[in-house]
């Protein structure tokens, strides 16, 4: 199978992945109650430990300092997760997905930080691009006045900051320990800290309870296949890294937002129970706009 292939599966599976979020939080998440979502996520992390160690029997080898710096970059990882889906809460999945693609610009502004690296003018275009299109998919033009999405805007704009930083962590640490123990360890990472507000926040564990004694199933089995599906993007994205350069396939990521569009139109005409996307004129022109101007700059900034 041609490269291409592989690295388009990644955007696929992970634009069904929002919109399966999205579900999740609309039909059993409902009236504030992301922190259940949250629980169940370090939950499907607890099921994949003992699968690792299987596989990885090694992962006990790892550096002592490396172990905690993973374990407390993990937290990171459920962290940016949790702003997320405070932020699905407020709005559709093709509006809050593209703000992902502000990741790469953290990663520069790191980069440039940390490591000293500058920026080409052709990334620094592209960042200028993305930004553009996150700016025009942050106004709200469902009203009679055009209104600014503040609070969806910090909230992306965070939890994409937070996984920049996890992904330059987990990199720096997994090109000395492996790919399978900087998993494990960054994992478990994301269970302690969903243990610790299972325990510590009263709100998240009331909303945990109660969605398990009413839809166990149901939410049980989205979940598992939701950690599932991105596992296999992210699979088939590493093989695609195998047999293509690096910056092409991350270039086919970028067209993750024009999925999540496309899927939730083809879910408002033929599964409407499952999620919904605005048709309003002005709605749909500027989402087209945005996303569009977006997979431009994910294009030229890799």
């Amino acid at each position: 199978m041609h490269w291409f292939l592989f690295a388009l599966i990644n955007p696929v599976l992970h634009a069904a992945a929002n919109h399966i979020d999205k579900h999740l939080i609309s039909k059993y998440f409902k009236s504030g109650s992301v922190g259940a979502l949250v629980i169940f996520t370090a939950i499907f992390a607890l099921f994949a430990l003992p699968i690792i160690w299987l596989i990885h029997p090694a992962i006990t080898a790892v550096s002592p300092v490396h172990a905690l710096i993973l374990v407390l970059n993990g937290t990171l990882a459920l962290g940016y997760v949790i702003l997320y889906l405070y932020a699905l809460e407020k709005d559709e999945a093709s509006i809050i997905a593209p703000f992902f693609q502000m990741i790469p610009i953290f990663a520069f502004i790191l980069g440039f930080f940390i490591l000293k690296e500058l920026p080409s003018a052709k990334q620094i275009v592209a960042g200028l691009l993305i930004i553009c299109g996150a700016i025009t998919l942050s106004l709200d033009f469902s009203g009679a006045k055009i209104k600014f999405k503040k609070a969806v805007v910090q909230l992306m704009l965070a939890s994409s900051l937070l996984l920049a930083v996890n992904g330059v962590i987990f990199k720096f640490i997994a090109l000395n320990e492996g790919f399978l123990t900087s998993l494990f360890w960054g994992m478990l990472g994301q269970i302690i800290l969903g243990i610790l507000l299972f325990l510590f926040v009263t709100s998240y564990k009331k909303q945990f309870i109660q969605v398990v004694r009413q839809n166990t199933l149901p939410v049980l089995g989205l979940n598992f296949l939701n950690g599932l599906i991105i596992l296999m993007g992210d699979v088939a994205l590493n093989f695609a890294i195998l047999l293509a350069p690096v910056s092409l396939v991350l270039a086919v990521s970028g067209f993750q937002p024009l999925f999540v569009f496309i899927f939730g139109i083809l879910l408002t005409f033929f599964y409407p129970a499952f999620g919904k996307e605005s048709f309003e004129r002005k709605v749909l022109a500027q989402k087209i706009a945005g996303i569009a101007i977006i997979i431009l700059g994910s294009v030229l900034i890799n």
